[in-house]
């Protein structure tokens, strides 16, 4: 004599096991979180940050991710991740009903000949039932002086031919005299303070082009935009003569600090037409030194626009 089941339990077992199958059909329906990433500029051989993409199974049964590969292969600049397996392919990965899974995405650029910032493209193919999708991929690469608490002992001038970025830290010896020329970009990692026990001497110009900018090197939003991204420039006890016309000094923790007086009848700092901004302590900070500053824009500081303690001041 058959028995048969009772109905309520036919169906926990009849979907139980769907879920358990993988879903097979080619109209079976995956979500990706992004058509395109986009990586704002990478310093060569620097590397970027890192991004991500979610490859999402809209189905109720198992699906079966054939493959997610990067189509420019090994020789690809990209590099992939996706469930802690690392490209250039990942195959055959397992996504559970309305489950999903992050691929993250980095880069390094090898440097080459190239002056002007350079488009890379590739894309990530995301390949499942005979079904392919594509995440692209883009980001501006950009060749440059990388300099790791690099020294300045004589007199070194910087040309603006490529940007200029800054690991670690940079000094300018008690002999030294660092000139930067109109039009540099000066990139500073957020370890690297500028500290300058000589002369630090910026030569820039009216137009925004050849203005010459210090700044944090994450370019990545919304990093770019925040403060205390890098921590400043330093004039010491035995720096004197030191100059910036036309320079632009943004998202610093404290963007010009300056100790002790001046060593000869001249202002220990002079400014001129220059424009510091988004400092998360203070734009200038100043004990018992000589400032001139002329025509000089300062906003948008954490706590002081400028901080001055004993010394002689010009602000005009």
């Amino acid at each position: 004599m058959r028995k048969l089941l009772p109905l309520p339990l036919f169906l926990l077992i009849f979907f139980s096991c769907r879920k358990d199958s993988f879903i097979t059909s080619p109209d079976a329906r995956v979500t990706l979180s992004a058509d395109t990433l986009h990586f704002d500029t990478v310093f060569t051989t620097a590397g970027s940050v890192t991004q991500y993409f979610i490859v999402r199974n809209d189905n109720d049964q198992k699906l079966l991710i054939s493959s997610i590969r990067i189509m420019g292969g090994v020789g690809s600049v990209y590099h992939i991740n996706a469930d802690g397996t690392p490209g250039p392919e990942i195959q055959d990965l397992e996504l559970a009903p309305n489950d999903s899974t992050y691929v993250y995405v980095n880069l390094r650029i090898d440097p080459n000949t190239d002056m002007l910032p350079f488009v890379v493209r590739d894309s990530v193919r995301i390949a499942f039932n005979g079904n392919e999708q594509f995440v692209q991929l883009e980001a501006w690469g950009q060749n440059a002086h990388f300099f790791r608490d690099k020294v300045v002992s004589g007199t070194e001038t910087w040309t603006n031919d490529l940007p200029y970025v800054i690991l670690g830290s940079l000094n300018v010896s008690t002999s030294g005299l660092l000139q930067i020329e109109k039009g540099c970009r000066i990139y500073v990692h957020a370890d690297a303070p500028l500290i300058i026990d000589g002369t630090l001497q910026v030569n820039g110009e009216k137009d925004s082009i050849d203005r010459v900018y210090f700044q944090g090197d994450r370019l990545d939003l919304p990093y770019a935009d925040f403060p205390a991204a890098w921590p400043g420039i330093y004039f010491t006890a035995t720096s004197h003569d030191n100059l910036f016309q036309y320079a632009v000094i943004k998202n610093a923790y404290q963007a010009i600090a300056v100790q002790d007086p001046s060593i000869n009848a001249n202002p220990k700092l002079t400014l001129r037409e220059c424009i510091i901004e988004n400092a998360y302590d203070a734009g200038i900070l100043s004990l018992n030194s000589t400032i001139s500053a002329r025509n000089c824009l300062i906003s948008n500081c954490g706590k002081n626009l400028v901080l001055v303690k004993g010394g002689n001041y010009l602000f005009e």
